[in-house]
């Protein structure tokens, strides 16, 4: 297993954990980093995809147990191209959470702070706020465990016939201790209208579905507005909104290989987690406390993404700096 991770990423959870208790004033995040360390700190296996050499580059291959039987398929009828960007790009035709690992782009000056993450306004309380908890894994699961253990009173919908990946999990039971569980397949008519009369009486729903699976479940805000017209909501995806990829399936491991946090050296790495989930995780709470207190706007999306970026952008400052030191000194 790599133990790789980042450079600076903790310092980078610092920032977010401080994000958090500026606007709760109380630090109920402490520093981040046990937050983002959790797999090594509750010891649960999270073993990320490696690389697959795929022609001139690599792929981060990231199936679940439904996708290995349908990426063997595709990957036979798709093994004379040489390009893994255009394979990605078919793949997610397909539906599967395959990502090309990309290089770094060169620096820019551009905005290293967490994109929405600014500082508070003033502090507040989400005491009682009643929130609506449609997440799994890790990213939605830390941004709603973190409401709940500032005051928020949340409701988690999941579904014991597709359970969490990390169900049974110490990880599991920490990001999920301080919420109300409910299951319900929403499939089923019933449970349907069950989940219904939670959002009537919501401030927040949370949700860590594709943009897809949302608008098939009339869950995009646009849907919800005739039914529930006060209901705020806060979608967690892969990809930023208006990206090429925003619509793709990914995880953790594939949003790392696209941002080229994976190729900062000679071959692309996997890391010893997927830490873009709780970066995510932490970014999202401090913009859910800003939509539970008026200050934001009520429809908010973030991304794993879009919360790498900055890490991203440090990572590529350094690259260029490391090249111009290197070239001087041998100029």
């Amino acid at each position: 297993m790599s133990d790789w991770l980042p450079p600076g990423l903790f310092v980078y959870g610092s920032e977010l954990a401080a994000a958090i208790g500026g606007r709760l004033g109380r630090r109920l995040v402490g520093d981040g980093q046990a937050w983002i360390d959790m797999p090594r700190r509750l010891g649960t296996a999270d073993v990320p995809s490696v690389p697959v050499p795929w022609g001139n580059g690599a792929l981060c291959v990231d199936l679940g147990p439904d996708d290995v039987e349908t990426w063997e398929r595709f990957a036979e009828l798709h093994r004379d191209e040489p390009d893994p960007e255009a394979v990605a790009v078919a793949a997610q035709e397909w539906r599967l959470p395959v990502t090309p690992y990309r290089r770094l782009p060169a620096a820019s000056s551009g905005q290293l702070a967490a994109p929405g993450v600014n500082e508070p306004i003033g502090t507040t309380s989400i005491d009682g706020a009643k929130v609506v908890d449609l997440t799994s894994m890790w990213a939605g699961p830390l941004c709603t465990e973190l409401l709940g253990r500032a005051g928020a009173e949340v409701h988690k919908v999941t579904s014991a016939a597709r359970p969490d990946g990390l169900a049974g999990t110490p990880m599991h039971a920490e990001l999920n201790a301080h919420k109300t569980v409910f299951d319900l397949d929403l499939r089923l008519a019933a449970n349907r209208r069950s989940f219904d009369q939670l959002l009537a009486s919501a401030e927040l729903l949370v949700t860590s579905l594709s943009p897809r699976a949302l608008a098939n479940l009339d869950l995009l805000p646009e849907q919800l507005c005739a039914r529930h017209s006060r209901l705020r909501t806060m979608a967690i995806t892969a990809f930023e909104p208006g990206a090429p990829e925003c619509d793709w399936i990914a995880y953790g491991t594939g949003v790392h290989a696209s941002a080229g946090l994976g190729w900062l050296d000679d071959e692309p790495r996997a890391p010893a987690y997927s830490y873009p989930d709780p970066l995510a995780g932490l970014h999202a709470a401090a913009r859910a406390v800003d939509q539970l207190a008026g200050t934001a706007p009520p429809h908010q999306r973030v991304s794993l993404a879009g919360a790498v970026a900055p890490l991203a952008a440090r990572a590529a400052c350094a690259l260029t700096r490391d090249a111009r030191t290197d070239g001087n000194s041998h100029g």
